[in-house]
C-alpha cells in the first residue's frame, strides 16, 4: 500500500485489513491511525428506516471495523520514499503552504451553543472555550477563512437543536437611546483568531428569518419585535448600531474583515439592507448566499457571494474572474441539496472529495456549507435531526472526532490548493484543463464515478 504527499501536507486514507502492519518513525513524517466507528442515521423521517455507516473517525482506536490513517509530512521533510511496515509513503519535492496561506475560501458555519450544551457548560465561560478550542483548531487546519458570529438571537429561527443566541447585547433606555455590549463578541473573535479561523468575520444577520429581533428595555425586560426592511423600526434598530459597531470594529482593527452576512433572502430585502449598510456604515462589507448571478441583484455590490451548486452555470462563472480582479470572493454552497454530490451520511465514496475539489475545476474561490457542528440530541451515535438529510447538520462529532466525510472534504480542498499551485507554476495547462473538464456539473448532479474523479485528481496533482 502506498501514499503520495507533498511536503507540508496531511492526507487521510482508508487502510485495508489486508495491510494491518503500519508503524515506525521517520524524520518529518508521522502516521496516525484509528477506526471509523459506526454511526446510526435515519434514511427517511416518514419510513423511520435506520442504517449505520462507518464515519466517526476516532484516532487511536483499535476497535474492530473500518480503519484509516493520516500521514503528515513536515514542510522541511526530506523528499523521498519512506517505509512504515506495509505502508510506503512517497514525499514529493513540492511544498504545500500552511492552511492559513491557502487561497481556497472555506466557510463551514460554526455553532458555539451546541458545544456548550453537549459539554454541560455555560456559554462563553472558560470551560466553553476550552471545549471549543480543539474543534475550532481542527477546522482551521482545513483552511477555514470565516468566523461565524451572530448579531441577533435565532437568526435562522430555531432550525437547529440548539438555538443560536446573540453575541452583542442591546439596551434601549426610556428616552430611546441605544447602548451595546461587545464583551462576548470581542472575546469570541479573539478566540477564533487564536485558533486560526478567519480573517473574515461573518455577522448573521440583519435579515433574520421572520424579521424578529430582541433588546432589553429600560425596565430590564427582554423585548422581541419585528424589524422588517423598509419599515421605520428597522432603521431605528439597525442605524445607531451600525454606526457604533463600525467605530468599535475600527478601534479593534477588524473593520476591513467584517461582513454583514445574509442568506437566501428576497432580492428586495437584500437590496434595501445593502443600501442601508453602505449609507450608514460604508466600511462594512456585504456577504450573501443565493441562487442567481451577482449581477442580477440590482443595486447590490456584493463583496463575498456564494451560489447554490445547482445554479453554477456558465453565465454565473463568467462573472467570477472580473469579481476576483475587484478583490471580491465567489464560492458555491451545498446544504440540504443537491442530493449528490454532497457530504450526507448516505453520500457515496468520493462525493465529499469532489465537493472539496470542485471550485478548482470550475474557477471558483471555494466552498460554503452549513453546518460544521449543529449537533442533534446524541450526534455521537445518531446523525439524524429533524427534517434535514442525515449528516447535513455536522461534519464533526461532539466527542471531538472528525467525520470521514470531513477528512475526505479536506483531502479535496488540499487537492484544489495543489491544483492552483500547479496552475500558477505553468507547464501543465493542457493536462489540468483536461482534468477540470471531467467535472461537468450536469454529470456531477446526476451521479457519476466520483471515486474515479478522485483518483484522476490525486494522480494529476501528485506527480
Amino acid at each position: 500500500m502506498s501514499v503520495t504527499v507533498w511536503r507540508g501536507e496531511s492526507s487521510s486514507f482508508l487502510v485495508s485489513d489486508e495491510f494491518p502492519e503500519i508503524g515506525g518513525e521517520a524524520p518529518g513524517v508521522t502516521i496516525r491511525r484509528g477506526t471509523l466507528l459506526p454511526v446510526r442515521y435515519n434514511t427517511s423521517i416518514k419510513s423511520l428506516e435506520y442504517r449505520f455507516v462507518a464515519d466517526r473517525a476516532v484516532y487511536g482506536s483499535k476497535a474492530a471495523g473500518l480503519h484509516f490513517a493520516t500521514v503528515s509530512a513536515a514542510a522541511d521533510a526530506k523528499p523521498g520514499e519512506y517505509e512504515f511496515g506495509q505502508l510506503k509513503v512517497k514525499v514529493l519535492d513540492r511544498v504545500l503552504p500552511p492552511p492559513s496561506e491557502w487561497k481556497y475560501f472555506l466557510d463551514l458555519w460554526q455553532h458555539p451553543w451546541a458545544v456548550a450544551r453537549v459539554n454541560g457548560v455555560k456559554p462563553f465561560s472558560p470551560e466553553h472555550y476550552a471545549a471549543m478550542e480543539p474543534l475550532w483548531k481542527m477546522l482551521a487546519e482545513a483552511g477555514q477563512k470565516a468566523l461565524t458570529v451572530t448579531l441577533v438571537d435565532q437568526p435562522w429561527n430555531h432550525q437547529c437543536y440548539d438555538a443560536y443566541g446573540t453575541m452583542i447585547g442591546r439596551r434601549r433606555d426610556a428616552n430611546g437611546k441605544w447602548s451595546f455590549d461587545y464583551s462576548v463578541f470581542d472575546k469570541y473573535v479573539e478566540f477564533g483568531r487564536k485558533c486560526g479561523l478567519g480573517p473574515d468575520i461573518a455577522c448573521y444577520t440583519m435579515c433574520p428569518w421572520g424579521y424578529m429581533v430582541d433588546y432589553i428595555d429600560a425596565d430590564g425586560r427582554k423585548v422581541r419585535a419585528e424589524a422588517r426592511p423598509r419599515k421605520p423600526f428597522f432603521d431605528e434598530y439597525w442605524g445607531d448600531f451600525l454606526v457604533d459597531f463600525s467605530k468599535h470594529l475600527e478601534e479593534k482593527g477588524w473593520l476591513k474583515d467584517t461582513f454583514i452576512a445574509m442568506d437566501e433572502r428576497s432580492p428586495e430585502d437584500l437590496a434595501y439592507i445593502a443600501a442601508f449598510v453602505r449609507r450608514v456604515a460604508p466600511g462594512l462589507r456585504i456577504a450573501m448566499a443565493g441562487n442567481r448571478r451577482p449581477s442580477e441583484f440590482k443595486g447590490i455590490d456584493i463583496d463575498n457571494y456564494s451560489q447554490i451548486m445547482h445554479h453554477v452555470d456558465r453565465p454565473f462563472l463568467d462573472e467570477v474572474a472580473a469579481r476576483r480582479k475587484e478583490g471580491k470572493t465567489t464560492t458555491y454552497y451545498i446544504c440540504c441539496g443537491p442530493a449528490r454530490p454532497n457530504t450526507f451520511m448516505s453520500s457515496g465514496p468520493g462525493e465529499a472529495f469532489v465537493c472539496g475539489f470542485y471550485p478548482a475545476a470550475c474557477g471558483l474561490d471555494g466552498l460554503l456549507r452549513w453546518a460544521y457542528n449543529s449537533w442533534g440530541e446524541d450526534s455521537n451515535n445518531d446523525m439524524t435531526y429533524s427534517r434535514w438529510t442525515a449528516g447535513d447538520i455536522a461534519l464533526v462529532y461532539p466527542d471531538g472526532s472528525p467525520s470521514w466525510r470531513f477528512l475526505e472534504l479536506k483531502n479535496g480542498i488540499v487537492a484544489a490548493e495543489k491544483f492552483r499551485i500547479l496552475r500558477e507554476q505553468g507547464g501543465r495547462d493542457a493536462e489540468l484543463d483536461a482534468l477540470a473538464a471531467k467535472f461537468d456539473l450536469k454529470n456531477l448532479l446526476e451521479g457519476t464515478d466520483y471515486e474515479g474523479l478522485r483518483r484522476a485528481v490525486q494522480d494529476a496533482v501528485n506527480r
